[in-house]
């Protein structure tokens, strides 16, 4: 009974050892087929909420471009409504809309659906010289969103976790959650 245990101890470790997490989910070929499938301009809706809670747009015509990774503009005037402080809400209403651009982290595909990550840069809007101060929008790197390249449509979640205006971050600042729904044009 022992040698049994033990014979199945070590088929478990080898096939344990045997799985490598650094290899890639899929080949670049797929990464490269899934990226063509996407690419385009697709027109929809942003929508903001808080990220437990009330929303905060109903949705406004937006749109997103893919190509070797994801575009989309972000009304700031939306993040300016949650926040008290009436200077930077102004600052932020002033910037207007920002690009955000996020890589793409492809978790599944199948023949109609590609699930992803999104890896957003953070946006920074220059400051000083005479100018309002420096902000920087950090994103969450957790939120992504589905493509349905059969019916050219996609939907995802950008999330911002941190303001940061000059060199200071603004604390009572809640993490918000803008989601996008369109159609490829």
């Amino acid at each position: 009974m022992k040698q049994i245990t033990t014979i199945i101890l070590f088929i478990a470790l080898v096939f344990i050892s045997s799985c490598n997490k650094d290899e890639p989910r899929f080949s670049s070929s797929e990464i490269q087929k899934a990226l063509f499938e996407l690419k385009g301009t697709y027109h929809g809706e942003m929508r903001v909420s808080y990220y437990h809670g009330e929303t905060i747009s109903e949705g406004n015509a937006c749109k997103a471009v893919s190509k070797d990774s994801l575009t989309v503009n972000m009304d700031l005037s939306l993040m300016a409504q949650s926040i008290t402080d009436e200077r930077i809400a102004s600052r932020l209403c002033d910037i207007g809309t920002v690009q955000v651009k996020a890589a793409y982290e492809f978790y599944q595909m199948d023949e109609q659906i590609y699930n992803f990550v999104l890896h957003p840069n953070d946006v920074v809007c220059p400051g000083g010289d005479g100018a309002p101060e420096t902000v920087k929008i950090v994103f969450s790197q957790h939120f992504g969103g589905d493509a349905d390249y059969y019916h050219h449509d996609i939907i995802f979640n950008l999330s911002p976790t941190e303001l940061w205006v000059g060199d200071k971050k603004y604390e009572p600042f809640q993490q918000l959650v803008y989601h996008f729904e369109g159609s490829y044009e």
